[in-house]
């Protein structure tokens, strides 16, 4: 995360971000027409939209005219709605890496390569060298949670994953290099900057546009924090990291009242 990259969603994402966002985690297509219509998507498209996902398994028409969504379809999606218990999951650091090996893993199969690269990267592992990934072994539950977690995710099944200590002190201060630090600590800091002045201006604006602003603000967020890799504290200090969840969290309670109000008001 060394940017805030403010992204315009598609249908598809923005279908899925207002069910995610509903408490009920359910609403009629009206709703989501009207949503769609906030951020300059046309209904047509709402509705490709809605069978692509039926199709896919990601939601369910649970009546006439409503939908809701299948977290089991949605592993991504499903990280992505805890994002703000995301230190619940830090631990002790002993020095021990978790290590993923996976050069018997086929790049020629694009879209299997494309999600299982996409789950590394979710769960904070970098290149250290051709076919080896590594992230410090930090997270609750060691090795076994995080097999399951990037299995979930869509880790290739002929990856290997297990825990590694012992490196030598060149291949240790590799690793440790591997995460550009400052850069993070800084995007956290631009982008506390950032939320906190489009909070000032929500109150100042009209329903439709304050909607708007707090989807695509939030998302960009929310995305960024998603992605970060959770080093221990002898690598990264936590402190910007968590005064930025701490004010995304405040955040998205009132962005979901407006999105509430305007979907369903």
């Amino acid at each position: 995360m060394h940017e805030i990259e403010i992204r315009e969603p598609s249908a598809t994402d923005l279908v899925l971000d207002l069910l995610y966002g509903h408490p009920e985690r359910t609403l009629p297509v009206q709703a989501l027409a009207r949503g769609a219509e906030v951020m300059g998507i046309g209904t047509p498209s709402v509705r490709v939209a809605l069978t692509r996902l039926q199709r896919q398994g990601r939601i369910v028409k649970t009546e006439r005219g409503c939908y809701a969504v299948l977290p089991e379809g949605n592993p991504v999606y499903d990280e992505v709605e805890h994002w703000f218990e995301k230190e619940s999951r830090l631990g002790h650091w002993a020095g021990d890496w978790l290590v993923v090996h996976d050069a018997a893993v086929a790049r020629s199969e694009k879209t299997a390569w494309r999600h299982h690269a996409r789950a590394l990267s979710l769960s904070g592992f970098r290149v250290l060298a051709a076919g080896i990934n590594v992230r410090p072994d930090n997270l609750a539950g060691g090795a076994p949670a995080m097999r399951a977690a990037l299995s979930r995710l869509g880790m290739a099944s002929a990856s290997l994953l297990f825990v590694g200590r012992e490196f030598d002190a060149d291949a240790a201060a590799r690793m440790v290099q591997l995460w550009d630090v400052p850069a993070l600590q800084s995007a956290y800091r631009r982008a506390l900057a950032q939320l906190e002045r489009s909070q000032a201006n929500l109150a100042r604006m009209a329903p439709d546009a304050g909607a708007r602003e707090a989807m695509l603000v939030g998302r960009a967020i929310i995305r960024a924090i998603v992605r970060d890799p959770l080093l221990p504290e002898a690598i990264m200090d936590p402190a910007p990291r968590r005064a930025l969840i701490d004010a995304t969290r405040a955040y998205q309670l009132q962005a979901r009242g407006l999105w509430v109000e305007l979907l369903l008001g």
